[in-house]
């Protein structure tokens, strides 16, 4: 088991005392980071003012983001299992 160590953050208007690996203090901090960065922007450009709204906003903006990108990534694994299979085909035609 890794060795867990102490992370604190701030995410909105709350504080967070975590124990996190750490290999995942990084991503927890820049997570939390990007988190009140686009809270920020919500806040400027939509007008949004109440955390649990901004939070809420920025929740589905990353879940769109995230769906998003399976998309492309599984696209992408299709792609390429193509491409491998058709590399398969014609190396075993060469081969005979």
């Amino acid at each position: 088991m890794a060795d867990k160590i102490p992370c604190n953050i701030n995410v909105g208007l709350k504080e967070f005392n975590l124990m996190v690996g750490r290999e995942e203090e990084e991503y927890v901090r820049k997570a939390a980071k990007l988190i009140n960065e686009r809270m920020d922007f919500v806040r400027e450009k939509v007008g949004l003012s109440e955390s649990y709204e901004l939070l809420a906003f920025v929740a589905l903006d990353y879940a769109i983001d995230n769906l998003k990108f399976d998309n492309k990534h599984s696209d992408l694994q299709k792609t390429v299992m193509t491409k491998i299979s058709e590399m398969d085909t014609l190396v075993d035609s060469i081969l005979k």
